[in-house]
């Protein structure tokens, strides 16, 4: 009975401490020339605690803001540029959410009445330690996580001291047991701004085109960017300290456009394509409708044939 108890409470430690993936988003709007983007992300956590700030900066009162975007959108594509960049940050002891707006220059460029958008720039990477009040909001691996890490690595060593009563603590990172080097590497290298994920060609995204309101969409999920799990066991007891943090990407583009690699062709002309579409769509429509009336008749003659 005393070990199913212990079972038990084993059970409900590493229940109350799971974490689950949060849903982060980035979204790219092109309008002929025009690249917006929007960015949501959101990270839940329980391996340290965080302070409590809810607050907005932009790049006109940091100017260090828009020039570590830069950094990443240059080393992505060297013509990429940010502007209008604001960044809302808001904290809890477990959570913390970021949402970015700004608006990209220098990936696009018009050839008669196809603009091409190179979209390279959207794998990018931000690795400067930006600060909101007391909190570092990017650089959350090497400020927050790693110490805790690097505590635990090394508690179940330090005996006769207050944390010998540390009996055991296991890694894993995306459920693989890592080793207390490797972990705490995983987590110091973690960044919250980062979408090195997004490298692959837009063909391996899902592309879709809504007739209805004349927009080609691309869509894609990497996989899981950080997943940390640090389980401790204490007393007969184990609890777990973990986190998740992902995202998904959608570029919405005016019109109908296609993709060669990571550029998007849109054709900003006439808008003959739109309505070449439109005249396909409907052909495609009629040729169903014609399909299935020839059916319905000709079972209605076969039909009469078999009553004779």
């Amino acid at each position: 009975m005393r070990h199913i108890a212990i079972v038990t409470l084993a059970i409900f430690l590493m229940s109350a401490f799971y974490v689950p993936a949060s849903a982060s988003n980035i979204t790219v709007n092109v309008q002929g020339q025009q690249v917006h983007t929007s960015i949501s992300l959101s990270l839940v956590q329980n391996i340290t605690a965080l302070p409590y700030i809810t607050t907005t900066v932009d790049s006109d009162a940091q100017p260090n803001l828009s020039a570590a975007f830069d950094e990443g959108l240059s080393r992505a594509n060297p013509n990429a540029a940010s502007s209008g960049l604001t960044v809302q940050v808001t904290s809890t002891k477990t959570s913390l959410n970021l949402t970015c707006t700004m608006d990209v220059s220098g990936v696009s460029q018009r050839n008669g009445d196809i603009v091409s958008v190179n979209m390279t720039w959207l794998a990018f990477n931000v690795t400067s330690d930006l600060r909101a009040e007391n909190l570092s909001y990017n650089t959350i691996g090497s400020r927050y996580f790693r110490p805790v890490v690097a505590y635990y690595a090394n508690a179940s060593r330090f005996v006769g001291r207050p944390n010998a009563t540390i009996a055991g603590v296991t890694f894993f990172v995306n459920g693989t047991s890592f080793n207390p080097t490797q972990a705490q590497d995983y987590a110091d290298n973690f960044t919250m701004i980062n979408f090195s994920g997004l490298t692959p060609t837009l063909d391996q995204w899902n592309r879709t085109y809504t007739l209805t309101n004349n927009t080609t969409t691309w869509r894609y999920s990497p996989p899981q960017l950080f997943s940390f799990d640090m389980r401790i066991q204490r007393n007969n007891m184990t609890a777990d300290y973990v986190a998740n943090y992902g995202y998904s990407a959608m570029i919405s583009v005016s019109g109908l456009s296609r993709a060669q690699g990571h550029t998007i062709l849109v054709d900003v002309g006439t808008g003959g394509m739109e309505w070449a579409m439109a005249a396909i769509v409907i052909l495609a429509v009629l040729s169903a409708i014609t399909v299935q009336v020839l059916y319905r008749n000709r079972r209605k003659r076969l039909g009469k044939f078999q009553r004779r």
